[in-house]
């Protein structure tokens, strides 16, 4: 493998790193919160990975954001299981750095520089990592390419691959290459494989998708008395919240809990507007009695626990394209409802595909689906535990992952 030919032939992501730099920059100085975070974070990396223990082993996991360091959780476990093991996790994103944390002395998280080729080597330098470990996506070639010189190990766990990648066109040559490159790529699912294979990849192994080993049977602190039927709308946008709005009146004996995607003062008091007067906010109501027909939600971290309570679950993003953990909802048994753009999410063409989902597309649909579903409660109870049975089945990708990075390390 020619290293010097592929530099060169970086040309366009170099590019497009330095515009996505200034643009963060740009933003800082209008005064955008995420952006100023971010700078400041990256040029404070150092001083978060002071405490870094050189006799120990280290595993370097990027995720770009929360959603990806929760799939990770599971994996950091089972490297800290050993004593001489430390983990330092990189993120790009603010929400990935301050909302997730790990406790664990051995663990470590910072900020990661824009992936620039001199700020690849004095990371590198300052982590000398055993592995470099990629959570889905988000690989950084010049980090990889890096490891690759210094002959570190590298490893994606989880991802997945589309026909239209643009790594398999023209502009994404040299990035493929460098992929190429990698020890091992792990994909969640089988269409990832032949796709790889199809463009002449050689160096991935189906593992599954580390998410469904994240949910795990634990009793909830949170007490509601629901007495109907209960739909949920979790992490919703306002497509959702529009037409579930349209539909609340024409159903009746059923309990409705949104919980919008923004959880800001102002977007609170829209959703409640658009749902009208029966509609409380749980902030609100008292916990003791029945929650209202329509209930609100406008406290951040209870949707995994909320999803006990519910017996079918409409995710928000699947109107955009940017669809939410549905895996989170049929762990806990609900029926799953979501917008028909989901192309990038194979595990919603699953649970399609094992008919405990349906798309929605407008009112009219969802109307009528959860008065199907509601209007037949034996087979409601039997799909929901159908839900709950598909996430067992398809546990098991941890192990598998923690295999092949044994083998590397």
């Amino acid at each position: 493998m020619n290293f010097t030919t592929i530099k060169m032939g970086l040309f366009h992501y170099q590019i497009a790193i330095e515009l996505l730099s200034i643009y963060i920059k740009a933003s800082a100085f209008f005064g955008k919160n995420k952006s100023k975070k971010s700078i400041k974070g990256q040029k404070n990396w150092q001083k978060n990975l002071s405490n870094l223990n050189s006799d120990k082993k280290t595993f370097w996991i990027h995720a770009a954001s929360h959603g990806e360091a929760v799939m990770a959780s599971s994996m950091v476990r089972e490297i800290l299981n050993q004593k001489n093991n430390q983990v330092v996790m990189s993120f790009f994103s603010p929400s990935g750095y301050d909302n997730y944390n790990f406790e664990n002395k051995n663990f470590h998280k910072f900020y990661l520089p824009f992936d620039k080729k001199r700020n690849s080597k004095k990371i590198i330098d300052f982590i000398k990592p055993s592995i470099l470990i990629f959570v889905k996506y988000d690989l950084w070639l010049n980090l990889i390419s890096e490891c690759n010189n210094r002959k570190i190990p590298s490893l994606v766990f989880s991802s997945k691959f589309r026909k239209n990648h643009w790594y398999f066109n023209m502009l994404g040559k040299s990035a493929k290459k460098i992929l190429q490159s990698m020890s091992l790529i792990l994909t969640a699912d089988h269409s990832s494989e032949e796709i790889l294979e199809k463009n002449g990849f050689s160096n991935f192994k189906y593992s599954g998708d580390t998410r469904f080993d994240t949910f795990n049977e634990v009793e909830s602190n949170l007490v509601l008395d629901i007495k109907s039927p209960c739909v949920i709308l979790g992490s919703s946008w306002e497509k959702e919240e529009k037409i579930t709005a349209e539909i609340i009146k024409k159903i009746d004996n059923v309990n409705w809990i949104i919980t919008p995607h923004e959880i800001k003062e102002n977007k609170i008091l829209k959703t409640k507007k658009l749902f009208g007067n029966e509609a409380l906010l749980y902030s609100k109501i008292d916990l003791k009695k029945p929650i209202p027909k329509v209930l609100i939600v406008d406290q951040i971290g209870i949707l995994a626990d909320l999803y006990n309570y519910s017996d079918i679950a409409f995710i928000g993003g699947g109107f955009s394209g940017k669809l939410h953990n549905i895996l989170e909802a049929a762990a806990k048994g609900n029926f799953l409802l979501f917008g028909p753009n989901i192309d990038k999410y194979p595990e919603a063409n699953l649970m399609l595909k094992e008919e405990i989902a349906e798309t929605i597309h407008d009112s009219k649909d969802l109307k009528n689906i959860i008065s199907k579903l509601i209007g037949n409660k034996a087979e409601l109870e039997k799909k929901k535990k159908k839900a709950k049975e598909i996430i067992k089945e398809n546990k098991g990708a941890t192990e598998i992952v923690w295999n092949e990075i044994q083998k590397l390390v």
